[in-house]
């Protein structure tokens, strides 16, 4: 088997109690049916029946919740009481998995950690690229009826890579665009059967030229009209806001919602501004990661490679709604918190990568508005 790894997958420790947004909260949580023999075995250690933690559906073993949103076993101290009771040998596999995710393709596994744990947006904050580890095993390969089309969709998406991260001096709206009609015609090339790599490299070397690139961006500054903009930013605030349960990012898209509601294009565009020039100065390593990132984890699109591209949008729309929130607590206080700010990115990550019937709703919006687009990349990329 050949693994193909983000750097950070490598490195990843859970920092347990000292962690600002914990995993074990306000999710629907998994339990494996052998950890689940093992809890009613060892309900006199822990102190609980698993009958009031966990509920057998037949199908699947979910944890009860309690009414604060926290599993049961969660400490005040933010400790789970299965590995300080029992050890960490005894916690699920879900537990014990995740931020950690295993994509396989054949013979090729693709291992990256998701975006809604608070120290992967910390460590990709804190690093100048995003680096991938190429390994291999003796582990004999698995039948994939996928093998081309996979083969194609990871080096065109090697490719958009490569844009985003060697020409940081172009913004990284300009870069998106180009990523984005990459994309497309590397579908388009899918639809009428004809993947020919060698042709699309041609022109991306065409488009990966600093020249073209510096040309194209001054053009790009006049496309978006910043009014729509405003406006699809608080339909998709008010999307967001329907979710309940994480009580303090509530309170701060409600406080992103009076904003766009009461405040008029031209104080958006001052405020949005200001907002900007902290943020390029601060965070735009930051930006180009988590671009690169969410693409390598979230664009594959086998075996219909068409939705690749309202992948690459939905991607877009989280950067913007994190943007968005982060801007308006900004504004409202003065400075940019980058407590806060991870706090926001990681559970904004939970509701839209996490919640199945969310992405199908935000994606049927996509569709009606017809913004599965390089445009719409411009329109929601907003740095």
């Amino acid at each position: 088997m050949k693994y193909i790894t983000v750097d950070l997958f490598r490195t990843f420790k859970c920092v347990a109690s000292a962690c600002t947004n914990p995993c074990c909260k306000v999710w629907n949580v998994n339990v494996d049916r052998q950890t689940y023999i093992k809890m009613i075995e060892k309900e006199e250690e822990l102190g609980i029946p698993a009958k009031d933690w966990m509920i057998d559906h037949g199908d699947r073993i979910t944890i009860k919740m309690g009414a604060d949103g926290r599993c049961p076993l969660l400490t005040k101290n933010n400790l789970c009481k299965v590995v300080v009771k029992l050890g960490p040998e005894y916690i699920s596999e879900e537990c014990t998995q995740y931020p950690r995710n295993y994509m396989a393709y054949g013979n090729v596994v693709e291992e990256s950690l998701y975006t809604s744990c608070p120290i992967v947006i910390s460590k990709l904050m804190e690093k100048k690229t995003v680096g991938f580890i190429m390994g291999e095993d003796q582990l004999p390969p698995s039948e994939y009826p996928y093998k081309q089309l996979y083969q194609f969709e990871a080096a065109v998406r090697a490719e958009v890579v490569m844009i985003l991260q060697e020409t940081p001096e172009v913004s990284l709206n300009t870069r998106l665009f180009v990523a984005f009609n990459i994309l497309e015609a590397a579908v388009s090339m899918y639809q009428n059967e004809q993947m020919d790599l060698v042709s699309l490299q041609k022109d991306i070397e065409l488009y990966a030229q600093k020249s073209v690139l510096s040309a194209l961006e001054p053009q790009l500054e006049q496309v978006v009209d910043e009014s729509s903009r405003h406006q699809i930013f608080r339909q998709l605030l008010a999307v967001v806001s329907t979710f309940t349960g994480y009580r303090r990012f509530a309170e701060l898209v409600g406080q992103a919602i009076k904003y766009f509601d009461e405040e008029d294009i031209e104080r958006y565009v001052t405020d949005a501004q200001a907002f900007k020039e902290v943020c390029l100065t601060r965070y735009s390593d930051f930006y180009t990661n988590y671009w690169v990132y969410c693409i390598f984890s979230d664009t594959l699109s086998l075996p219909d490679y068409t939705k690749a591209k309202e992948r690459f949008i939905y991607i877009a729309i989280e950067f913007a709604l994190f943007q968005m929130i982060t801007m308006v607590s900004f504004i409202k206080n003065g400075r940019l918190d980058q407590e806060e700010y991870i706090y926001i990115i990681s559970t904004l990550s939970r509701i839209m990568e996490h919640r199945e019937a969310f992405r199908r709703e935000l994606i049927g919006k996509m569709h009606e508005s017809n913004i599965v687009s390089a445009v719409g990349v411009l329109v929601f990329a907003f740095i």
